[in-house]
């Protein structure tokens, strides 16, 4: 490996039967595109991520994380084995570790990490401190890390180190597929992605089940008493189309190309971190409507949508017309702009461990 090369790496490397699930491949991919012309960057990852990266932009963790295919040990284990290779591997140079089993990280840096690199990690919310145990695991570790990478100021205080504010992803202006003109989309709203309780899509299709407006909802869902009540809804009416179970990258932008506008009603935990979903949806060039939390402060910031704050009164008539769909692809085509400026922000801080806030 070549000195101070920067490393992105998902310690975890999930894997889902032979599929990657989740924005580990896309985070990954997304730094490498931002850093690779600026200074030597490798993508450390499990076997999993051959599928999608070249030999030569790799630095081969042992272990993927087998998802509901084996038991909690042995993936602990797995983990802590990813980690001291990546720490030994990665030797004095820039570790950027993606979000993925915050106790087993500190426990893995604790074991494993001499200070003998630049050490970032990737936070999205404040799941890491969160609990006394979280708190005490990362006491013993915060003098190891020179930064937290976050998506707002509230998460990167929280871990009371150097802490850089950017968003999940970087806009590169990679996007050379045409838009799909608003009167020729299949579907006026989607929800795509992992379908959980708390991202509230059960009652945005309650909302919407009979009504004018054509819905897509796809993606997996581990709760199988949510996703029977989901089945009930769409069953119920024919303006729902409901796809329950993994969804290819292709599938996923193609479901977000092909809408109008997305809608996240998002609940609980998803309410308080940030979200790539809405990322995906916004550099795609379609408008997000959402309930008023932290992951959609930019969509009303910059006015990429429309932000509700009760579900129950929200007009969508009024919301989802042509006029407005046209002033949101405008409010976007400004913020994707801003990107350039978050882009040299993370390249300043990851290449300087003073603070970047």
């Amino acid at each position: 490996m070549e000195e101070n090369t920067l490393v992105i790496a998902d310690i975890k490397s999930p894997n889902f039967k032979g599929r990657s699930t989740g924005h580990y491949f896309a985070v990954a991919q997304n730094y490498y595109e931002l850093f690779h012309s600026h200074v030597p960057t490798l993508v450390a990852g499990g076997p999993i991520y051959a599928l999608r990266f070249k030999q030569e932009q790799m630095l081969r963790l042992p272990n993927d994380v087998l998802l509901m295919a084996e038991p909690s040990w042995k993936s602990k284990w797995k983990y802590l084995m990813n980690a001291r290779a990546l720490f030994k591997q990665a030797k004095g140079d820039t570790i950027v570790v993606q979000q993925g089993g915050v106790l087993s990280s500190f426990i893995a840096i604790a074991l494993f990490y001499h200070r003998q690199s630049h050490l970032f990690l990737i936070q999205y919310s404040k799941e890491g401190v969160d609990s006394r145990t979280k708190r005490l695991l990362y006491r013993l570790v915060k003098h190891k890390i020179d930064g937290i990478v976050c998506p707002n100021e509230m998460v990167g205080e929280a871990y009371g180190i150097p802490y850089c504010v950017v968003p999940d992803y970087i806009y590169l202006g990679e996007n050379a597929i045409p838009d799909i003109p608003y009167k020729d989309k299949k579907y006026d709203v989607c929800f795509v992605g992992r379908i959980e309780e708390e991202k509230g899509v059960l009652d945005v299709a309650r909302k919407l089940a009979g009504n004018r407006r054509r819905m897509v909802i796809a993606g997996k869902v581990r709760d199988e008493g949510l996703a029977e009540q989901l089945r009930q809804v769409a069953s119920s009416c024919r303006n729902i189309e409901l796809h329950i179970g993994y969804v290819s990258d292709d599938e996923y932008y193609d479901y977000i190309r092909q809408s109008r506008f997305c809608i996240l009603n998002y609940q609980g935990e998803y309410s308080r971190r940030s979200s790539g979903v809405v990322l995906d949806t916004v550099f795609n060039n379609v408008p997000v409507i959402g309930k008023q939390c932290k992951a959609l402060d930019f969509i009303s910031q910059f006015g990429c949508g429309y932000v509700y704050e009760d579900l129950e009164s929200l007009d969508l008539d009024s919301v989802m017309t042509e006029q407005n769909y046209d002033i949101y692809i405008q409010n976007i085509a400004k913020y994707k702009q801003k990107h350039v400026e978050y882009g040299e922000k993370l390249k300043r801080f990851l290449t300087d461990t003073r603070t970047c806030k």
